[in-house]
């Protein structure tokens, strides 16, 4: 064997420890970066943008039991006055400029609140979602006048849907309601009997339902709550084409508030991660 073969065996040798090295640093760090996290899709989800009563992106604010708050975490919220009566909301709709003021009508008991029927909520602009969304994470910051029970607590409910096509029109009978101004109808599971009919094309129908549990423990004070969740990508049926995001409070009657509200595109290991550590029903003991 030559001298130049045994130095190039000799380089090669001294060189291929460097070479596995460098091979497993870049494995390891392969394993251990953190996935990119997905940018949020709730428009306007810090309350933060808007004009007159209204918050850019959200429908619902209706200056009563829905109102544009302050007292946020921090700046803006959304605030919601579950202690307002029943005959005072149809009276605010009916005739805004002419209202008489709170409790002026004949029904003025604790359980003839909109708290104690069908409750106060607002809708975040729909998310309309890739043909391979699975994985979510959706949050948010809450604060509530009581100490939540095992039944009665402020929520933010995942409603999905699916447009009705020409072919499938007809099909299903809902209550249809129409949340944004000129935008389309979503069936719902309640509502006035004027809103009941057979679907149309381009309704959208609810498929899917998921609830995020905002069970406050601290009264007055802001808490984060946060959730993974995974549609039924495999369960054609129930998968939805679109998100509405729904923050609701119903009893007991008084005052909640929202605050950065969020969803984000997540993975199955997150959703996992996260459900781990969310909030236990128990905390309110």
């Amino acid at each position: 064997m030559t001298t130049s073969r045994l130095l190039s065996l000799a380089a090669a040798a001294l060189l291929l420890p460097i070479l596995t090295v460098h091979s497993l640093n870049a494995q390891a760090a392969a394993k251990t970066a953190k996935p990119k996290k997905q940018k949020n899709l709730i428009v306007n989800s810090d309350l933060e943008q808007g004009s007159g009563r209204t918050p850019t992106g959200w429908s619902g604010v209706d200056g009563l039991t829905v109102t544009w708050g302050k007292d946020g975490n921090p700046g803006r919220c959304l605030t919601f006055d579950t202690s307002v009566f029943q005959e005072d909301k149809k009276a605010w709709k009916s005739d805004e400029k002419n209202f008489p003021g709170r409790g002026r009508g004949k029904k003025t008991g604790q359980y003839d609140t909109v708290g104690a029927h069908e409750g106060v909520w607002a809708f975040a602009t729909p998310v309309d979602l890739k043909p391979d969304d699975v994985h979510f994470i959706i949050s948010a910051d809450v604060k509530a006048q009581f100490k939540a029970g095992e039944l009665f607590y402020p929520m933010v409910l995942i409603r999905g849907f699916q447009r009705v096509t020409a072919e499938k029109a007809g099909q299903n009978s809902s209550w249809f309601h129409t949340h944004h101004p000129g935008g389309p109808a979503y069936s719902e599971m309640f509502g006035p009997d004027a809103l009941r009919r057979d679907s149309k094309e381009g309704d959208y129908l609810m498929v899917y339902r998921h609830t995020l549990a905002c069970r406050a423990v601290k009264p007055n004070e802001w808490q984060r709550f946060e959730m993974g969740f995974s549609l039924p990508i495999s369960k054609p049926q129930f998968y939805p084409e679109r998100l509405l995001i729904k923050p609701y409070a119903f009893w007991p009657s008084g005052i909640y508030c929202f605050d950065n509200i969020t969803l984000r595109r997540s993975t199955a290991e997150e959703v996992k991660a996260v459900n781990r550590r969310r909030q236990s029903i128990k905390a309110i003991e």
